[in-house]
């Protein structure tokens, strides 16, 4: 009887096994049909990764569109004039190839479009461009992404979309992409020499993304990287700034840049080490599976669960050797989860249910009071734990260290702490009711004075319950206890407190800056509060900083402020709204004080300044607004402000001025004749006349000055006097100058070749404009002899002289243009000027001709000129003769040619062309004894 039971036994404890067998097979085969062990094969690929770390092979190089970059250029999207910029400095630095991974699926400046395709198509770099499929909502269907024609006219598409997998991760990279029917190769395999079409490749995580070189997209367009860097090399441009959100997740690197999965994804092909899966036979798994039972049933736990661990060692031994050999990465997840489950089910066989659960329930408990432990003990936060006697039963060294607590055996009451944590603890507990958990902890901070100095705390109190369990059994009762948590915060409050200073001050003068000032007068417009706002800049700043440097320049700003600052009342302050422009707000409307105050600022500006072993003499003007009816416009104050400034600045009514509503008027006609202006030059509105010149020697027309003359439909005719500053200000004297320079060439080559033609060049165009390729086009255009073209230029063209002024002499000498030196002895004194550059006539202004031969003044002048140019070997003329005795004076004292009405008024080109065909001898002046004219008058 006993031996049946003990085979009933047996016979039902294998059945059992054998159940559990079939069970563990079915779960696998499951496993295996449905895909769920992916998750598992995606960690152990990942662990794999980090067994044999490859470096880059440095044919990729990574440019980075960083947050430095972003800030420099300062604006996204970039205009793509700046990557044609880009590609050229790729070529000069010898890069071989240049693939952008940034959308260029849309038009953007139409000329900056032109720019890019231009660069694109003659730098001579192969280049790619990205593109890419993605989702619209609206049609629920995936549309194309690419390159605009024009960019694809003369680059390369290359598709750069990726598989994510389902823990969000890249680890796969596809070779090809079709769109609309046509195929297009992705970026990596472009790059990589790769001409297969479908299907993907696995990337090789294990070559280190940190090997490969990388540089910033600015430095490589301002030329800061090292020489030969770049050679022969193919770039990769990508975003890396966090604010453009073009990031992955991948294995072993963490979070990267889009550019760096290409990379990665190129490198592993360009290194053979596409990665293939391998995924082990069912078969296979299920033999694993059967083997285990069968030597848990006929071995020990001990040998099992040894054996067992071998072969799962194997098992990874052998993948290890077919991704790092082989580039093969094996799917040994069904077959570890077989190695897995034999393994539970030993141990289960081995231990009762209930003792197994015992035994987990014990070593978690100990595990968990031992991890507890070294949290507290061991983590960065300081942890203070009090129960609801009062008594610290928990410190860790941490909280010890911020608390300034002393080390001693006596853990420590809540009196100890300071008052404010003291305070929230109780607050947390007497807010412990029996059913809740007590509120959510708030974070609040605490300023603590040490012996040292002072730190920010910031800290939560968490209240919760505990079991007090009684010896002997019986009901426990419940306590209360709170948890405090600290950390130190003070280097981020700090940081914190500077970045909200920089935001509303000048990092170079310290003084509030425009945000602040904004703020400021929304303030006060909201209280109605009356203010006067003052606005004032330095004269000549911009030549101190380009002659002393930018050192010395930032000196003077800084005094600037420190005297600004100096005169102010206590209800005033000033502000640095960028650059020299300064603004100071006081609130009063009192005009009389705001002019007083203006004053005081004036004074204390203008004085000499002493920076850096210089002596800097800086002037200033300051423009005044008000607003004292209650209301206040910030916008409408600060242009009323710089409307005075300007108004101080170009008249002279001194250098204070206050605003009135006769400015807004002249304002807006400024404005509207900025506005015709700019209209003309674009419809061609201008013509020119020509005043012809005579030599006083023989009586022959030598010349005729090029006069610019504009008839406004409305205006009527509008002097040169008015619309040439608004030009020069404006810029638009670059266009108008050149378009003068064009026209009087190609009206020149009706006239005889003996007659020259006078063209007056302004300043801006010597400092600021191509005035030799200006000049060098109108010759060519025209096929006019440059001998015969005479630039006039005014004596303020020498006050910036510099080296590259007379590079720019030299340049049109060499062309054959000549120069004369118009309203010679009205402004600057130019006699040093005369033997230093090549100006070969002198012209006398009118004034020094109007009141001859009356005025004994102007006869010394003349004199004096006429034997200067004489002696340097330079012709001389005057303008504005109008009267025979006038001419009749000149040509005695030796003066070579005259211009003026009594000779000719201004005439257009058809009739100065019919006066210089009648034949090349002027009319006569009526006088024959000029001698006896000239004595008569001293």
């Amino acid at each position: 009887m006993d031996t049946d039971n003990r085979s009933s036994s047996q016979m039902a404890t294998w059945i059992g096994q054998l159940v559990t067998l079939l069970i563990l097979a079915t779960c696998l085969v499951g496993a295996y049909v449905s895909g769920g062990a992916r998750l598992l094969d995606t960690q152990l690929s990942d662990v794999r990764y980090s067994w044999l770390q490859r470096p880059a092979s440095g044919e990729i190089v990574l440019v980075d569109i960083d947050a430095k970059s972003l800030a420099e250029v300062g604006v996204w999207p970039w205009p793509r004039r700046l990557h044609a910029a880009f590609l050229k400095a790729a070529a000069e630095a010898g890069a071989r190839r240049v693939a952008f991974d940034v959308d260029f699926s849309s038009r953007a400046n139409g000329d900056d479009d032109e720019a890019f395709a231009e660069a694109l198509g003659t730098t001579g770099l192969e280049t790619f461009l990205a593109a890419f499929v993605q989702y619209d909502a609206a049609s629920g269907t995936t549309l194309p992404s690419l390159p605009i024609p024009s960019l694809l006219a003369v680059s390369w598409p290359a598709s750069i979309n990726v598989p994510i997998d389902a823990d969000g991760r890249v680890r796969r990279f596809p070779l090809s992409m079709d769109v609309d029917g046509e195929t297009i190769i992705s970026m990596p395999a472009v790059l990589a020499g790769r001409q297969e079409i479908g299907g993907d490749f696995g990337i090789d995580h294990g070559i280190a993304a940190a090997s490969i070189p990388r540089i910033s997209y600015v430095d490589l367009v301002g030329g800061r990287i090292a020489k030969g860097l770049l050679a022969g090399k193919t770039l990769i441009v990508g975003a890396t700034a966090i604010e453009l959100h073009d990031l992955f997740p991948v294995p072993r690197a963490g979070i990267v840049s889009g550019s760096t999965v290409i990379a990665l994804a190129t490198e592993s092909l360009m290194q053979e080490r596409a990665l293939t899966s391998w995924r082990p036979p069912l078969p296979m798994a299920l033999l694993l599976l059967v083997s285990g039972g069968w030597l848990v049933v006929r071995n020990p736990l001990r040998r099992s669960v040894l054996a067992l661990a071998g072969a799962s060692v194997a098992i990874e031994g052998a993948a290890a050797w077919l991704y790092i050999e082989r580039a093969v990465m094996a799917e040994t997840a069904e077959l570890q989860l077989a190695i897995g489950a034999i393994t539970l089910w030993s141990l289960v066989r081995e231990f009762d249910l209930r003792q197994f659960r015992l035994w987990v329930s014990r070593v978690e408990s100990r595990n968990m009071a031992r991890l507890l432990e070294r949290v507290v003990d061991d983590g960065f936060d300081a942890i203070v734990i009090v129960d609801e006697q009062g008594v610290i039963k928990r410190i860790n060294e941490v909280a010890r260290r911020l608390l300034d607590l002393p080390r001693t055996d006596r853990v420590g009451e809540l009196a100890d702490l300071p008052t404010a944590l003291v305070q929230a603890i109780e607050e947390a507990m007497s807010e412990l009711d029996d059913v809740a958990t007590g509120r959510p902890p708030v974070r609040r901070t605490v300023k603590l004075t040490g012996k040292d100095d002072a730190c920010v705390l910031e800290y939560t109190v968490s209240p919760f319950w505990l079991e007090d369990r009684r010896r002997g059994g019986g009901e426990g009762r419940r306590l209360r206890y709170a948890s405090l948590l600290l950390h130190d915060v003070t280097d981020r409050e700090t940081a914190q407190e500077q970045l909200r200073f920089a935001a509303f001050h000048d990092s170079l003068t310290g003084l509030p800056n425009r945000r602040a000032l904004e703020a400021k007068l929304d303030e006060l417009a909201a209280g109605n509060s009356p203010v006067a706002l003052l606005a004032f800049d330095l004269d000549r700043f911009k030549g101190v900083n380009d002659a002393l440097g930018h050192a010395t320049g930032d000196a003077v700003l800084v005094e600037t402020a420190r005297r600004a600052t100096s005169v102010l009342p206590s209800d005033a302050a000033v502000f640095r709204i960028g650059g020299d422009e300064f603004l100071v707000l006081v609130r009063s409307t009192d005009g009389d004080r705001a002019r007083r105050l203006a004053e005081r600022i004036v004074q204390e500006v203008s004085r000499v300044y002493e920076v850096n072993g210089h002596r800097v003499s800086i002037g200033t003007c300051v423009g005044i607004a008000t607003a004292n009816d209650g209301g206040i416009d910030p916008s409408v104050l600060r242009r009323q402000s710089d409307v005075a400034l300007y108004q101080a600045k170009r008249t002279a009514a001194g250098p204070v001025v206050e605003f009135d509503l006769s400015m807004d008027t002249a304002r807006l006609e400024r404005l509207a004749l900025e506005r015709d202006l700019a209209q003309a030059l674009e419809i061609g509105a201008f013509e020119l006349a020509y005043q012809p010149q005579a030599s006083l020697q023989d009586d022959a027309w030598t010349g005729a000055e090029a006069l610019i003359r504009w008839r406004h439909p409305e205006r009527g005719f509008v002097s040169p006097a008015d619309f040439i500053p608004v030009a020069e200000e404006t810029g638009m004297i670059h266009k108008l100058g050149a378009w003068v320079l064009h026209q009087a060439c190609q009206d020149a080559l009706h006239w005889p070749e003996a007659i020259k033609i006078a063209v007056n060049v302004s300043p801006l165009q010597f400092l600021s404009g191509d005035i030799v390729g200006a000049v060098h086009s109108a010759l060519a255009s025209s096929g006019l002899d440059p001998q015969r073209l005479e630039l006039e230029i005014t004596e303020s063209a020498f006050v910036g002289e510099n080296h590259r002024l007379s590079g720019i002499f030299d340049e049109l000498l060499a062309l054959g243009v000549s120069f004369a030196l118009d309203d010679f002895g009205t402004g600057y004194s130019s006699l040093g000027y005369l033997h230093r550059f090549p100006i070969a006539k002198i012209k006398i202004d009118r004034s020094f001709v109007t009141d001859i031969p009356e005025s004994r003044h102007s006869m010394a002048v003349l004199r004096s000129v006429v034997v200067l140019a004489r002696g340097l070997g330079i012709r001389t003329i005057a303008e504005g003769v109008e009267t025979a005795s006038q001419a009749a004076v000149l040509r005695e004292i030796g003066c070579g040619e005259v211009q003026g009405y009594l000779y000719s008024k201004p005439l257009d080109i058809v009739r100065s062309t019919e006066l210089f065909e009648k034949g090349s001898r002027m009319r006569r002046i009526g006088y024959e004894k000029t001698g006896d004219l000239l004595r008569a008058v001293g």
